[in-house]
């Protein structure tokens, strides 16, 4: 897919998903900084990828094979720029009229070249030749519209998103601060980067749980971010069956007599509910369990597990924790982050779990945590007694 955008029209032009490029490089080789000619912006090209200018419109293509990112900075007229949230839409129709398989796969907010923006991911299924496209945009303070679109073939999509991450994150608008594009979603950008591979594809679903298992493993390590309780005061069951930290301005509400249905963590419109679960094998069943219940309540006929990635294991100080995160529509038709897990004992005795649910609007997730994970491994459960 490739694009070009003339802000002063506002129209777009789109040139195929894997563009055919017959003109000379300007910039390659070794690792480089291109500078624009026109002084407004420079960026970082990876080793081996080359720098072709685009001789029908005013943008760059920073390419090596069918993997390309196409960079547009432009000079907007102050009373009527156009703003980065349009820069995606316009997109997004080219896109769709491009590829008649089109699917809009994520979507979000995103800080480029120091200003706010917002990014989409979408997908071709052409059965010849699958490809994933994300269009990120952002109206700079001194009104130049930057408009980044990353193309990659679907097969090496996730081996080249480090690098295509590096050409958008290195992009700096002469005159701006240059802070790197972050994700408001990522708890990291290997996570994001894994995430975004699952929810295209690039994985079957049992690769991806397997990979962001060992992913969560990895950041919930003694020390880092994911692992480290949340900051505040501990909320141990009444029935004294499990112990929870309570995070920092989140207050903790007993449910049932003397906490006989667990406790609701609440922050605002943020919530976590913990609560003991019903008969299972194993954490996976007690999720599995809940989200059927949930489909049959809204004869939605959805499949479960609702998430893209399938059922996450972690595995964290003798608890097996089994994580399922998806986004759903609140009764007000907003996104609302949300998550299911289950929580037993590793070694299985006395098949007595918790079962976490949580909702999340977008503006209360932490851009390099995530509250529930932080939350679900807090969880200490009672020590088992065997029956004498």
């Amino acid at each position: 897919m490739a694009v070009s955008i003339d802000s002063r029209a506002r129209s777009s032009r789109l040139r195929g998903i894997i563009m055919v490029v017959a003109f000379l490089p300007v910039a390659a080789i070794a690792q480089t900084r291109y500078q624009d000619p026109q002084g407004r912006y420079d960026l970082e090209v990876p080793a081996g990828w080359r720098v072709y200018p685009d001789q029908g419109a005013d943008q760059i293509i920073v390419r090596r094979g069918a993997v390309q990112a196409i960079v547009s900075v432009t000079r907007q007229n102050k009373g009527n720029a156009m703003t980065g949230a349009q820069f995606v839409a316009v997109t997004a129709q080219e896109f769709r009229r491009q590829c008649p398989s089109f699917r809009q796969r994520q979507s979000g907010t995103l800080t480029l070249s120091g200003a706010p923006g917002v990014y989409a991911l979408f997908t071709c299924d052409d059965p010849k030749s699958p490809a994933v496209a994300e269009t990120d945009s952002a109206l700079t303070a001194n009104e130049f519209l930057v408009g980044v679109t990353l193309i990659a073939p679907l097969a090496v999509y996730y081996e080249y998103l480090p690098a295509l991450d590096g050409i958008r994150n290195s992009l700096h608008v002469t005159g701006t601060p240059g802070v790197p594009a972050t994700s408001g979603k990522a708890r990291s950008q290997a996570m994001s980067d894994l995430k975004k591979a699952c929810s295209v594809g690039a994985f079957t679903q049992e690769r991806c749980a397997r990979r962001l298992g060992m992913r969560l493993g990895r950041e919930s390590k003694p020390g880092t971010a994911a692992s480290r309780p949340p900051p505040g005061r501990v909320y141990r069951d009444p029935q004294g069956r499990f112990s929870v930290q309570i995070p920092r301005n989140w207050n903790a509400i007993a449910e049932g007599n003397n906490g006989a249905f667990g406790v609701q963590l609440r922050s605002g419109s943020s919530w976590i509910n913990i609560m003991p679960s019903g008969p299972a094998a194993n954490p996976n069943e007690v999720v599995l369990d809940q989200e059927h219940k949930i489909v049959a309540r809204s004869h939605s006929g959805h499949p479960v597990p609702f998430g893209p990635a399938g059922l996450v294991q972690v595995f964290d100080r003798g608890l097996e924790i089994a994580y399922d995160d998806f986004t759903a529509m609140s009764p007000q038709g907003g996104a609302v982050a949300s998550h299911i897990a289950g929580i037993g004992n590793i070694d299985g005795k006395g098949h007595a779990f918790l079962l976490l649910v949580g909702a999340f609007h977008p503006q209360a997730k932490d851009a390099t945590d995530d509250p529930f994970l932080s939350v679900a491994l807090s969880v200490r459960l009672a020590a088992h007694r065997e029956p004498r």
